[in-house]
């Protein structure tokens, strides 16, 4: 097990909102909860370890990721994510650093998603509007832009990630290609991809559409 620590007075009611989501939430595919503990006045999240490290981590390495295990990977994500939309919830910060990859005994990786501090019940309708959180890297453009959104914007932060996978590159702008809109330059990224199933390509294109539903 590992600890989450919460030190801090104000993230208070983050910590107890992923813990009331976490211990509604069981999936292969998303991180384990295991209980809580209080420590002065403080709430603590306890959750599986995993020793591996995160998607990021994976990616800049400089070994070769074979495509079965980015393919798998990929897949790993995308049923983690629809099953936190099936529970009613956006994850909202969606990224390579919050998925974090599992060795099994047998050797095969698997994607876990953690870190649902920022996870909020999908509204129900346009005039729910949500407040602006995420990692601004993988943040959907009317995220960005302050207007409504809802679970799609999880999509496009989906998206990036297989943009990530895709190119073995970092999701800053200065090295993935972005419009100024704040989407992706489909183009000049594909210019850096050494080589990608086209089908695998164009789901990541696809994918940061946020009108796309996976």
């Amino acid at each position: 097990m590992v600890l989450k620590m919460n030190t801090l007075d104000s993230n208070r009611s983050n910590m107890l909102r992923e813990v009331q989501l976490m211990n509604r939430l069981s999936h292969p595919n998303i991180l384990k909860f295991m209980g809580v503990c209080v420590h002065e006045g403080q709430l603590h999240a306890l959750t599986e370890y995993i020793s591996t490290g995160c998607l990021r981590q994976l990616l800049d390495k400089e070994e070769e990721l074979p495509w079965m295990w980015r393919i798998k990977l990929s897949l790993d994500i995308a049923r983690g994510l629809k099953y936190i939309h099936s529970r009613g919830f956006i994850h909202r910060d969606l990224t390579s650093r919050n998925v974090l990859v599992k060795i099994e005994p047998d050797g095969v990786m698997r994607a876990i998603v953690a870190d649902f501090g920022l996870a909020a019940k999908i509204p129900s309708s346009t005039d729910e509007k949500l407040a602006i959180v995420g990692s601004p890297y993988w943040m959907a453009p009317e995220v960005l832009r302050g207007e409504f959104y809802n679970e799609m914007a999880d999509v496009f932060s989906f998206g990036i990630i297989l943009c990530e996978i895709t190119a073995r590159i970092d999701a800053d702008p200065d090295v993935l290609p972005r419009t100024v809109n704040f989407g992706v330059d489909y183009v000049a990224l594909a210019e850096m991809v050494v080589y990608s199933p086209l089908e695998f390509l164009h789901l990541a294109f696809k994918c940061c559409h946020v009108s796309t539903l996976i």
